[in-house]
């Protein structure tokens, strides 16, 4: 058993339609044609009463029945017949026959109804014509006695009259039906179509296309089918929108992960080869003078320190990152805090210096973390740098200076992303974090880092501060 065949929604529209209209149209012509029929019908027994008149006054005039049968025939443009009728039935003239070889005509339905009530009327077969006709019948005097005087018209002649008026109803019909032909195929078309639009933008949505535009307009139903549609367009635009970013984001954290171990494994190599190279050696040869054991112990101690910084610096980005600390705003003096941060990197950096240029001036901020971001600023040009480097502040704008390497311009939007360093072969005890840092903590107060840089000349990397009493204002 093969598939069960569906059939369009048009096509079904388009089907019903015409089997409804045929069907109306069978049914008003069945309707139709019996009501006409009877019309014509009751409108030629009407003439024939008429004509039964006409002929009794011709009687009376002293004409003979043919005479008068003969001229109302002619007047009518039709023939006519016409029986005299005994009231015992016994045919006594017809115009058609002769009348003794005619039955007795005492139960024929008009003449029965004429004996009783004065007139009579009938439609049915006649056996002495042999055709269908109409009949009147009255009871009149003839020569002083009651007879019965009886009309009939062929009922061709009233069947042509119908079926002329009935070809004009049925191309009337015929008409209507082709009307309503033409209207419901176009009816169909437009179905169609809406359909192939509402099949074609359901076809863009599942293949994710969700710019498609799509504007149905044939019917009140399909512009409201179109607005769901459209409406659930926007709304799986943004289930998939949400799809994208959470799919972006566990990248983005299995690549974080996957620097995270790069960069613990590429720089943490070294302090930890560092700590083996001289623990072994303390431990291979045990009569080490005292000078030499001390200095080991003191690489392997600085080792393990650097160790523990770089590992704070990573939990503390990624802690910021995930926004997991919020700044603790207070009023403090930014110029202590360079001075306090520069005097460390001197010691730091034995042979070094840090030239300050610094006005008064307090702010509004977390303390603890701008003592971070100025120290980072700082070290990060010692690193980069041969020479002494250029502190500022002038109250409202700290700027950081060195004559070192440079930044390529192509790198300089890079330089704050985490791990990244513009010396990959070099190890500095910072992952690449120094920068990345700073613009956190400066991104937690609404500030923003300034970068200018040349290569072989060295960079400047600056920010504005809020002052204190711009903070009291807000």
């Amino acid at each position: 058993m093969g598939p069960k065949r569906y059939f369009k929604l048009s096509q079904i529209f388009f089907v019903n339609f015409l089997l409804l209209l045929g069907g109306v149209l069978a049914v008003a012509s069945l309707v139709i044609y019996f009501s006409i029929r009877q019309i014509e019908e009751t409108q030629y027994v009407n003439q024939l009463k008429s004509e039964i008149a006409y002929i009794r006054a011709k009687l009376d005039e002293g004409r003979s029945l043919d005479q008068a049968a003969r001229e109302m025939s002619e007047i009518m443009g039709r023939p006519l017949r016409v029986t005299l009728i005994a009231m015992d039935g016994t045919p006594l003239f017809d115009n058609e026959a002769d009348p003794r070889t005619m039955d007795n005509h005492a139960g024929r339905p008009e003449v029965m109804q004429a004996r009783r009530e004065g007139f009579g009327t009938a439609v049915r077969y006649s056996h002495t014509v042999k055709n269908d006709r109409i009949y009147a019948a009255r009871r009149i005097l003839w020569h002083g006695k009651p007879a019965i005087l009886r009309l009939s018209v062929s009922l061709d002649t009233v069947m042509s009259d119908f079926k002329t008026l009935w070809v004009r109803i049925a191309l009337i019909f015929a008409a209507a039906f082709l009307a309503g032909f033409v209207i419901s195929w176009r009816v169909r078309r437009n179905i169609d179509d809406e359909l192939a639009k509402i099949t074609e933008y359901l076809r863009q949505l599942a293949d994710r296309k969700y710019g498609t535009k799509f504007a149905p307009g044939f019917s009140a139903e399909f512009r409201t089918i179109g607005k769901l549609l459209k409406k659930l367009g926007r709304r799986l635009e943004k289930i998939e929108k949400k799809r994208r970013k959470h799919a972006a984001r566990l990248r983005l954290i299995g690549k974080q992960r996957s620097d995270i171990i790069s960069a613990i494994g590429h720089e943490f190599k070294n302090p930890v080869a560092a700590i083996l190279g001289y623990t072994e050696t303390l431990l291979d040869d045990p009569d080490l003078p005292l000078p030499v054991r001390t200095r080991f112990l003191e690489r392997i101690d600085q080792s393990g320190r650097r160790i523990t910084d770089m590992i704070d610096r990573l939990s503390f980005a990624t802690r910021m990152e995930n926004s997991e600390i919020e700044p603790r705003l207070s009023p403090f003096d930014f110029g202590e805090v360079v001075r306090e941060a520069a005097h460390a990197l001197e010691r730091k950096y034995a042979g070094r210096g840090v030239r300050l240029a610094l006005e008064p001036g307090r702010i509004v901020a977390d303390r603890t973390m701008m003592a971070m971001a100025v120290t980072n600023l700082m070290d990060n040009a010692l690193k980069y740098s041969d020479d002494d480097i250029d502190v500022s502040f002038d109250g409202r704008r700290f700027c950081v200076a060195d004559r070192g390497q440079g930044i390529p311009p192509g790198e300089i939007d890079r330089i704050t992303r985490k791990f990244y360093r513009v010396d990959k072969n070099s190890w500095d005890n910072s992952m690449g974090l120094g920068l990345a840092i700073v613009n956190y903590i400066l991104k937690l107060h609404g500030l923003h880092l300034s970068v200018s840089s040349e290569p072989d000349k060295g960079t400047t990397i600056c920010f504005d501060l809020p002052a204190e009493e711009a903070n009291q204002k807000k």
